[in-house]
């Protein structure tokens, strides 16, 4: 009876997600990555505005079957997918933001980051949420400008151009430099 005991228990014990769930229990205190990663951005009017990045390995754990890992995040976010965004001045009062990369890609990229990272989006907190047969459905009501090409310090994004999505083209001028480096 008690080798019965012991064969359920590591049945149990390796089954998927149970040594997620306990390992998840326990608190793992975030590790700093040294160095900082400092954008710039500088409009045709002359304002500038900056945001430095630092990034920090967390322990990322749930009790779910993909199981428990080491991510890297920005410090003060929740998840690595969270990003920081510079807003963009608009005369016509639109919410125009500046998607900054995740820290997982600047560290990756190593510094090399290029215009083909940066989004542009747009109404990035708006949403509405109704309901349907299945339930309530929350909908993103944003937008976002995917990078296109430059000409003259003059950046092209562009919005849609699939399915029913009309083409929509945003041109920005603007520098943008990383630890003081231009980003082309």
């Amino acid at each position: 009876m008690k080798y019965l005991g012991l064969i359920f228990a590591s049945a149990l014990l390796s089954a998927c997600g149970v040594i997620e769930c306990v390992d998840s229990q326990f608190e793992r205190e975030p590790v700093n990555i040294n160095g900082e990663s400092l954008f710039e951005i500088t409009f045709s009017n002359g304002e500038l505005k900056s945001h430095a990045i630092k990034c920090e390995k967390y322990y990322d754990s749930m009790c779910a079957e993909r199981g428990n890992s080491w991510r890297i995040r920005e410090v003060g976010k929740s998840g690595e997918h969270k990003r920081s965004y510079l807003p963009i001045p608009s005369e016509s009062g639109s919410s125009y933001e500046l998607e900054l990369p995740n820290c997982e890609k600047i560290i990756r990229l190593n510094s090399q980051i290029t215009m083909k990272d940066i989004a542009i989006v747009w109404n990035k907190d708006a949403s509405k949420t109704e309901s349907t047969e299945l339930g309530k459905v929350t909908s993103w009501l944003g937008k976002s400008y995917h990078y296109v090409s430059s000409e003259n310090g003059v950046h092209n994004f562009k919005y849609g151009g699939y399915r029913d999505v009309p083409l929509e083209e945003l041109k920005l001028e603007f520098t943008l430099k990383l630890n003081g480096k231009t980003i082309e």
